[in-house]
């Protein structure tokens, strides 16, 4: 399969952490009973910082227009009450213009990465604060193509993760989830195997739980063995991220859909069309309640018309492919040539 890679910033630079507070609703009425009882006590900096937390939760859980008001909520906040050099409104930015490029409003998105950028210079170089911005940045020129700089990025927040907590502390291992991401959609197998089981390992001596972000690193684990053609390692992988969704499979439907068109990918391997299209079918349906018709949902669409093609179901095929280019055409942006109209379409 095409790599999703628009899906990649759809879970964001969150990785699933968000989604692992709990449920939704209860973490949603925390987030605001918090944010209240700061701002009755004058701490409205504060209250911004547990805005943009839920902001994420809302991202991950696939509710855009809410993470929107909440991301812009916590902006606002911050910079009417945060100090000027204060981190905490860089990163707010940050989010908040990955909100906007996941959603396909990739000019207002690269304006905030951009500005957050600019603000961040002149910051105190190891400050742990830097490790979540390098992060944001990274992943957002990783999208440009700019996967060396990406890698420069994220080297560096590892270098600040490593000096202010240690080794392998599950503080920072995000970093070493989307570093590994990258190398999958960038073709670095190697890296990409090495950094996805670093970020495992120091999940699983922190709790023995499997969390979505694991789900992620699995998925991405099955992924690369998929390319490496190693077949029985790719579907132990994959069973174990699909675990994590046994008993709430719409619960963060992008983190899902990763997983099932992974799958799906793994089945064409096998050469077993039918269970293929199941699998990008599910995935496309979940994605199509969160996102609409975008980029990732067009990449989807190539995706499942190769399968339906093998299982000679030409004319769905076909109009699927014609819709995806479609989307793809109507939704040009600074980004275009950089995601997924290339990646999907120079294999058709």
């Amino acid at each position: 399969m095409v790599v999703l890679i628009v899906l990649f910033l759809a879970i964001g630079v969150f990785g699933g952490r968000a989604a692992d507070l709990g449920n939704y609703s209860d973490a949603a009425k925390y987030y605001h009973h918090t944010a209240e009882v700061l701002i009755a006590k004058g701490k409205q900096a504060e209250a911004g910082a547990i805005y943009m937390e839920l902001g994420e939760e809302d991202q991950i859980h696939g509710l855009f227009s809410t993470a929107e008001v909440d991301f812009k909520q916590g902006l606002d906040l911050l910079k009417r009450y945060a100090q000027p050099n204060d981190l905490r409104l860089v990163t707010a930015m940050d989010d908040l213009g990955w909100l906007y490029i996941t959603w396909g409003k990739a000019i207002e998105g690269s304006r905030l990465m951009n500005l957050a950028w600019t603000r961040a210079v002149g910051a105190d170089p190891n400050d742990p604060l830097l490790i979540r911005h390098l992060d944001s940045q990274a992943a957002y020129k990783m999208i440009k193509g700019r996967y060396s700089e990406a890698q420069t990025d994220w080297n560096r927040a590892l270098e600040i993760g490593k000096l202010n907590f240690g080794p392998n502390n599950p503080k920072y291992d995000n970093i070493f989830l989307h570093f590994g991401q990258a190398g999958v959609l960038y073709g670095d197998y190697d890296v990409a195997a090495q950094m996805l089981r670093r970020f495992l390992e120091i999940e699983h001596r922190a709790s023995n739980k499997w969390n979505t972000s694991q789900a992620v690193a699995a998925a991405e684990l099955g992924n690369v063995y998929v390319h490496l053609h190693k077949l029985f390692d790719a579907r132990a992988w994959l069973d174990q991220a699909a675990g994590v969704f046994e008993n709430n499979p719409d619960d963060v439907p992008l983190i899902h859909s990763l997983v099932l068109s992974y799958f799906g990918d793994y089945y064409m391997a096998q050469e077993d069309w039918n269970n293929a299209q199941l699998k990008y079918r599910q995935a496309l349906n979940l994605q199509r309640s969160v996102l609409g018709e975008n980029k990732a949902v067009a990449a989807s669409m190539i995706s499942l018309s190769k399968a339906l093609a093998k299982l000679h179901m030409k004319d769905e095929a076909k109009n699927l492919v014609v819709r995806a280019k479609a989307i793809i055409a109507a939704q040009s942006d600074p980004l275009q040539k950089q995601t997924v109209d290339v990646l999907a379409l120079q294999h058709q």
